[in-house]
């Protein structure tokens, strides 16, 4: 995989340029009531640290999942450097490779990420020029399907319901992740009961006890392809025109009857109506998309001869998919980043009420999410590698 990184260098003659207007300005001025661009310094700067906060997240996840995977479990997220996570990931790849034995299958329910589209909202207040209009609400903005609600209450309709990262929810209808509870469809995981398909074990009753590649009759837990009857570590898609019983712990797609509280959306918002500086909206909609919470995937290993090498792969590769689901949100994100801030040095440094104080912290800001940014394709190309070990690729 390779991801073409958007955030540019910034010209040098564009920093000799600002910086020379920066030295000459009075640290005296008072720039906090007449600087005009304070708003698109806030919500581009903002989007930087969301980048530098986000490749450091991401490099940290991957240095500890690959540096376990091959075998180190001392590997700390506060040590990760570029150069590590590549080392570690190429070792987890040749353990991975040499573990290789036979028929091995890695059965992946995949997660997701849902943009900060709160902080979008936050922001773009700010960018407005025109104080009499309104914005329209998070809930409106998001697209039909996209958009979840904490529901103490009812959910129906459409009705997913999410469980937290500590609580699974009650299901009858599709797990997109473990499920504990008869399962019809085919059974990712272990079987108690009877396997409706291939078992491969079996109690002293003749019953499955192990995995099943087919519906499972009592207990299942894993990952179910079709309807889960018990609980979901994930989210649950019950069938149409049903109704839930949610509560605060989980998320709600469809109509809540009770409280809905904490509005997300999976996908991006539509564009703000009001006027206001694009430069400033797009930092703002950089930061949604930089700040993104992921959920990370679910994973089933099967076939290595090593037992505990499968149960370690089966606890690390999600964190190293996670990596790669997050790349495609920060990647918009730092395309979003370049837009805003293409002109925002020289417009600062033109400034003198404005560059006195803030354009040394930007030119800083942005320099270190080019960083950033590098340091993201490390940990994308290091993650795709070791996925495709994984997945019996080269």
């Amino acid at each position: 995989m390779k991801t073409n990184w958007a955030v540019k260098a910034l010209p040098a003659s564009v920093l000799a340029f600002t910086l020379s207007l920066a030295a000459g300005c009075s640290s005296k001025l008072d720039e906090a009531t007449t600087c005009t661009l304070r708003a698109r310094i806030d919500a581009v700067t903002g989007a930087a640290d969301a980048l530098v906060s986000a490749s450091g997240s991401m490099q940290g996840e991957l240095y500890v999942a690959c540096s376990a995977i091959a075998g180190d479990a001392t590997a700390k997220a506060a040590d990760a450097t570029d150069a590590k996570v590549q080392a570690a990931c190429d070792a987890a790849s040749a353990a991975i490779k040499a573990k290789i034995v036979g028929q091995v299958t890695v059965k992946t329910v995949p997660g997701k990420c849902e943009v900060a589209a709160s902080a979008q909202v936050s922001c773009e207040a700010t960018c407005k020029s025109d104080v009499m209009c309104t914005e329209p609400s998070l809930e409106v903005r998001c697209k039909p399907g996209e958009l979840s609600v904490a529901c103490s209450g009812e959910c129906s309709g459409t009705v997913t319901c999410e469980a937290s990262a500590n609580a699974a929810v009650a299901c009858e209808g599709a797990c997109n992740g473990s499920c504990t509870g008869t399962c019809e469809g085919t059974c990712n995981g272990t079987c108690e009961g009877t396997c409706m398909g291939k078992c491969d074990g079996k109690d002293s009753t003749g019953a499955c006890a192990g995995s099943c590649e087919g519906s499972c009759s009592a207990k299942c837990t894993g990952s179910c392809s079709a309807s889960c009857k018990g609980s979901c570590e994930g989210s649950c898609k019950y069938d149409a025109n049903a109704t839930a019983k949610c509560d605060s712990t989980v998320r709600c797609e469809g109509m809540c009857t009770g409280t809905a509280t904490a509005p997300k959306c999976e996908g991006e918002l539509t564009p703000p109506k009001c006027t206001g500086d694009v430069n400033c909206q797009g930092g703002c909609k950089s930061q949604a998309k930089l700040k993104a919470e992921c959920t990370p995937p679910t994973v089933v290993v099967e076939g290595f001869a090593d037992a505990d090498f499968s149960a370690t792969l089966t606890d690390n590769l999600p964190a190293v998919l996670n990596v790669l689901a997050q790349a495609r949100v920060v990647a918009g994100g730092a395309a979003d980043l370049t837009s805003a801030s293409a002109n925002l040095i020289a417009d600062v440094g033109s400034d003198l009420k404005c560059a006195a104080n803030n354009l040394a912290n930007v030119t800083a800001k942005l320099e270190a999410s080019l960083k950033a940014a590098a340091s993201v394709n490390v940990s994308v190309m290091a993650s795709a590698s070791v996925s495709a070990s994984a997945s019996g690729g080269t």
